[in-house]
This record gives C-alpha cells, structure tokens and sequence, in this order.
C-alpha cells in the first residue's frame, strides 16, 4: 500500500516518566524494523532513525517532550498507529511486539 501523498507525520507527547529511555526506544527500534518503511523521529532540531536505538537515545526525549514522528513509503499508513503508540506509551516495557 502506497500513500502517494509523501511522508505521514504524528506529534507525540512522550508521558514516560523516564522519557524515551532505553527500554522504549529499544522496543521502538524493533517495532520500526518491523516495516520497510523509513521511520524518523524528531526532537526539536534533533533527528533520529527510527530503527536506530542508539538514535533514539541520542534525541534525549525527556518526559512532556513533543516529538514528531514520520513515516515514508509503502507500508506507511501500516507502520504509524503502532509506532505511535510505543511513543505515547506511560510504561513501555511491554515486549509483545
């Protein structure tokens, strides 16, 4: 399934009182490869690969931040409820992916 409108973008609030911490992104991280999608996550100026853990660690998305989350390509529209919703996560330490 192709959007063929470009990238799709979401603002997510990160609630974790840790943040986006090394648990979540690294579920984050797997989620993401999951789809052959690029996923990109931006913290302010900052930009991570969504399929990098050390990426995302690297953005430190501290508790309240706003993050913008994109994806591109075919699998898109497929890929963002899931990975929204590891971002949006208060606990993220579920690992059923």
């Amino acid at each position: 399934m192709s959007t063929g409108s470009g990238p799709v973008r979401r603002v997510v609030r990160i609630v974790n009182p840790l943040g986006l911490h090394h648990r979540v992104a690294d579920r984050f991280s797997r989620t993401a490869r999951q789809y052959a999608c690029t996923v990109t996550v931006w913290n302010g100026d900052a930009r991570a690969d969504g399929k990098s853990l050390w990426d995302l660690i690297m953005l430190v998305a501290m508790q309240d931040a706003e993050v913008v989350l994109e994806v591109d390509g075919p699998d898109s529209l497929k890929a963002v409820d899931p990975l929204v919703e590891v971002l949006a996560s208060p606990g993220g330490e579920d690992y059923t992916i």
